[in-house]
């Protein structure tokens, strides 16, 4: 009898890379539910609570932990163990006065850093801009948010620095030469360099970016790079207070 529905299941070996996982320990871990981000580019709440904030011992405390309302993900409060949890997002545990971010080590993992209390900005990416009906713009971002504009000139590359959970626009950093880029991918995955020039796509290659860090200049594509501000990051991305 063919399968109905998605899987509900997860094989720890399958898993993202991105997440710390003794994959050879157990046979299953929390399966991410599709959300905010994809699959491959985030982790369940559930693990968050339970692996790496050390809040719970197993899935079924970390799931009355999340019961109580006590845990928010962006500023809005979460009860799914399998919501989907990604670069950037603020993760505040209310009954202890904490709030982390996510954010990527150097070996592509994820890791959380800790915030200052009340914590509510964060960095996103726009993934997507088309026309709608009524003459307006509609942007969409790599966690899931949409906004409607009249008139603007984000392009898709950008970067928008933006207030949770009220979703109001704070800053636009575009992809260009001076701005300071997060790498997401490749060898330099989890540091900065700045942007030197970038190398539009055509039909045979995608979008280059020429970068400058501590080791020279060198190109990759615009994928692998996340703005995150003008001469210096909007927010704290290294754990600095």
């Amino acid at each position: 009898m063919a399968r109905k529905g998605p899987k509900r299941s997860q094989k720890r070996l399958s898993a993202t890379k991105a997440m710390h996982l003794l994959r050879k320990e157990n046979t299953w871990t929390i399966r991410t539910l599709p959300g905010p981000h994809t699959r491959a580019a985030s982790m369940p709440l559930g693990y968050v609570v339970r692996d790496m904030l050390g809040i719970a011992e197993t899935l079924h405390e970390a799931k009355q932990v999340l019961h109580k309302g006590t845990v928010h993900v962006d500023g809005k409060p979460v009860k799914d163990c399998k919501r989907a949890v990604g670069l950037f997002d603020i993760v505040a545990v209310l009954a202890e006065n904490k709030a982390y971010r996510v954010l990527f080590s150097r070996k592509g993992e994820f890791m959380l850093v800790e915030e200052k209390a009340g914590e509510n900005r964060k960095l996103c990416r726009v993934m997507a801009k088309r026309a709608v009906k009524g003459g307006t713009v509609q942007i969409t971002t790599n966690d899931g948010r949409s906004f409607r504009e009249k008139k603007t000139d984000v392009n898709v590359g950008d970067t928008l620095l933006v207030s949770v959970p009220d979703q109001k626009v704070l800053q636009h950093f575009k992809m260009e030469k001076g701005n300071t880029v997060l790498f997401t991918g490749g060898r330099w995955v989890g540091s900065t360099a700045k942007i030197k020039g970038v190398v539009e796509a055509t039909m045979g290659r995608p979008k280059l970016v020429t970068l400058e860090n501590e080791q020279g200049e060198f190109q990759t594509v615009a994928k692998n790079v996340f703005v995150v501000g003008h001469g210096s990051p909007a927010i704290n991305i290294k754990g600095e207070k």
